[in-house]
């Protein structure tokens, strides 16, 4: 299986999906030609790191409006593994459900968070929100823009405007930071 990240961010693609954002705007180029199987497996992973990671912010973020980043997170990728889990249930073809444990890599980052001091947290919670999403833009829109599974890549037609709202809160937030508020 190939490196989440590392594949995702160096994907690259002279196509475009119908959005709002383009691979300038969100820091990365779309990841085409995934498989079926395998956007499956990332989109899960990356779905049960946002989840997991968000569950953290919420006890331990400082900041409000963080916190309710978080709880956004929370429920908007519950909402888009049902889709995903919804999809897979197709008598025509046969992907398996993906497993229940995250990537080495998403489970380093957890680890991370864990052990950030609360000075700290909110800035490392942002910095993986913004890499992650960047991650899942690029897979999805990829998956979008030449996925095979017609009932997948609609998944990943309706997670592509999702991930661009989180991605313009995450820059928010940062951008809030940094200026001091």
């Amino acid at each position: 299986m190939m490196m989440i990240a590392g594949a995702m961010m160096l994907a690259t693609s002279g196509m475009t999906v119908a959005q709002t954002m383009s691979p300038t705007d969100v820091g990365v180029q779309l990841m085409t030609g995934t498989s079926a199987t395998d956007y499956v497996k990332l989109a899960a992973d990356g779905d049960m790191y946002e989840i997991a990671s968000s569950k953290l912010a919420m006890s331990k973020a400082q900041r409000p409006d963080v916190k309710a980043f978080a709880r956004e997170m929370v429920a908007d990728h519950t909402a888009t593994t049902k889709t995903l889990m919804a999809a897979l249930k197709n008598p025509d073809r046969t992907i398996a459900k993906p497993g229940t444990r995250m990537s080495t890599g998403n489970e380093a980052k957890i680890a991370l968070l864990k052990k950030a001091p609360k000075a700290s947290f909110d800035d490392l919670y942002l910095q993986q929100q913004m890499q992650a999403h960047q991650t899942a833009w690029a897979l999805h829109g990829g998956y979008a823009t030449d996925g095979t599974d017609p009932a997948l890549k609609q998944v990943a037609s309706t997670a592509v405007p999702v991930i661009e709202r989180h991605l313009m809160h995450v820059k928010q937030m940062t951008t809030t930071a940094m200026s001091g508020m």
